[in-house]
């Protein structure tokens, strides 16, 4: 499961998602460039999941990929994932930069909330129906960032005509989101 978290840091890092041979042949020299060490295309394509192959890293190669993230060794990686009070952040997420005005975003968290909310520009949302939830539809917000399966944080709430400082989706659990 770590490891899996790891492509996604050096993904994120490469600016880059490993998708076909040459994405694993380009990763290959980055990882050249930046560590000095060499990993093979095919060692690469294992650890993804490319291959039909099981996959058992050696601990070489997960520390080659974490220094190349621009950490110590994989060591400091497993500490950084873990629940520490500072993280950094892996999972899908909807920043300012995916947003359009118009779009509809469906969130749902437990225990049986869902609301299907619509950018209408400048990081507002208007929410469009509300099942089992505090938020109602009609009701405005401000939010420039989605992360999938964290808490969801609304601010400038103005619900049933007044104005709330702010509002939390998912404390527990997080939220999941799908664009519709």
């Amino acid at each position: 499961m770590k490891e899996k978290e790891l492509c996604k840091l050096v993904e994120q890092t490469a600016g880059r998602r490993m998708e076909t041979h040459r994405d694993f042949e380009w990763l290959a020299d980055q990882l050249t460039r930046r560590t000095h060490e060499r990993l093979s295309p095919t060692t690469l394509k294992r650890i993804w999941g490319y291959l039909d192959e099981p996959a058992s890293p050696r601990r070489f190669t997960l520390d080659v990929l974490a220094q190349y993230a621009g950490l110590a060794d994989y060591n400091a990686f497993t500490q950084l994932s873990g629940k520490a009070q500072s993280n950094l952040v892996l999972a899908e997420r909807l920043t300012d930069d995916d947003f359009y005005e118009g779009m509809r975003v469906r969130l749902r968290w437990m225990p049986d909330r869902e609301c299907l909310i619509e950018h209408q520009g400048d990081g507002r949302f208007k929410v469009l129906e509300a099942k089992n939830s505090k938020l109602e539809a009609g009701d405005l917000f401000s939010c420039h960032l989605f992360i999938m399966h964290e808490p969801l944080y609304l601010d400038n709430l103005l619900h049933r005509g007044r104005n709330h400082a702010a509002y939390v989706a998912g404390r527990q659990d997080g939220i999941s989101f799908e664009v519709e």
